[in-house]
């Protein structure tokens, strides 16, 4: 969850074999954190949890044991660290939640964004707890041209659905759930891997519906038929 602190590392000889638990969760690499998570959306739908359980090897057969530390150094580690804080824990203090005038995706966006150590400016910000605020902010049909507008500056590149390779975690995401060519919605990746038939799974962090790693396939297949997606990917 990119949360720092300290985690125990265990050494075998041999390869630890275990079989996933009823409950594992249908991200494919134990994610503690699966496509389905409790909250409402933006368009007034809901998700229920499933509990995931990973196996713990019996590390008595380790034959070395130590504990290494996790800290947040570079800017997608405090990017997503401060994503996983806050995407059900809402910094309403410090930027309020848009929810009350369509939805909170595009201001939980933003805010990672500066976590990442990108500044307010003239035209994006957030201020007084939201009293004051762009659209390039909070809103996804302004804040998607206005990133494509900047790219050069920001250090990004859009990219369609089918660039999927091209995603890394801090990358952001856009979803047109009726593929009219607005987007409805925004999220930052949380998760990349490839699955053994070759097929790469992205998972997002998100407000409206709140979560940590949903599943973008899921979101646009699912949870929204016919829905598309796209994506402005940092450079570096």
């Amino acid at each position: 969850m990119y949360t720092a602190g300290s985690a125990d590392v265990a050494l075998f000889t041999d390869a630890i074999e275990s079989s996933p638990s009823a409950n594992q969760s249908s991200d494919g690499n134990g994610s503690a954190a699966n496509d389905g998570q409790a909250g409402a959306t933006q368009d007034g739908a809901t998700a229920t949890p499933t509990p995931t359980a990973s196996p713990v090897p019996d590390v008595g057969s380790a034959i070395a044991t130590t504990t290494l530390a996790y800290a947040a150094l570079t800017d997608v580690d405090r990017q997503l660290e401060y994503a996983m804080a806050h995407w059900k824990d809402y910094n309403t203090a410090e930027y309020g939640t848009m929810n009350p005038i369509g939805g909170d995706c595009a201001n939980y966006v933003s805010q990672t964004l500066i976590a990442r150590g990108w500044k307010q400016r003239s035209d994006w910000y957030n201020r007084d707890a939201g009293a004051a605020h762009s659209a390039t902010w909070t809103y996804c049909p302004t804040m998607d041209p206005w990133l494509t507008a900047n790219a050069a500056e920001f250090g990004l590149t859009r990219r369609s659905l089918d660039e999927r390779d091209k995603v890394k975690v801090g990358d952001i995401v856009f979803y047109d759930w009726n593929d009219n060519d607005s987007p409805d919605h925004t999220t930052i990746v949380s998760e990349v891997f490839t699955e053994p038939d070759g097929t790469i799974r992205i998972k997002s962090a998100s407000h409206n519906q709140d979560g940590p790693y949903r599943d973008l396939d899921e979101m646009i297949t699912v949870q929204h038929p016919g829905g598309t997606a796209w994506f402005h990917t940092f450079d570096a």
